[in-house]
């Protein structure tokens, strides 16, 4: 991993040095956690095609992908790693887990936003009772 210096002025290294100690993490991390969360996000390879299947589903397939939703235990397990957080922090494998847990429902939505959306040019709604379509 390549090694920087920087220069940071005292009151923007003191706010590192707070969130570092409140998030149980290095200095050194904290700047790498901080810096990640500002970057443009990316999507991952296969999300791009998997959005880009949905185009061509049928009515009931993109009713299922708009409707979709996540495991139980993943979402009971996010939702412990954000309690803890804001009680007494994360430890970095913790935050690992819990950024990538971010992600997978970050992907769920993406996915279930794209569905809904092609349903509406097709003149649905995602809670449209079967009846009526």
């Amino acid at each position: 991993m390549p090694t920087i210096t920087i220069s940071l002025p005292d009151h923007i290294f003191q706010q590192v040095a707070q969130k570092s100690h409140r998030n149980q993490r290095t200095i050194a991390d904290e700047v790498v956690a901080t810096l990640l969360e500002t970057m443009p996000a990316t999507l991952p390879a296969g999300l791009n095609a998997r959005l880009a299947q949905l185009d061509v589903l049928g009515v009931e397939e993109l009713l299922a992908a708009a409707q979709m939703t996540a495991p139980p235990e993943k979402a009971q397990r996010m939702q412990a790693l954000l309690d803890k957080q804001g009680l007494e922090g994360l430890l970095p494998a913790e935050a690992q887990e819990a950024q990538q847990l971010s992600e997978f429902f970050n992907q769920i939505m993406l996915v279930r936003a794209k569905a809904a959306v092609l349903l509406k040019r097709q003149g649905l709604h995602v809670d449209q009772p079967q009846n009526q379509r």
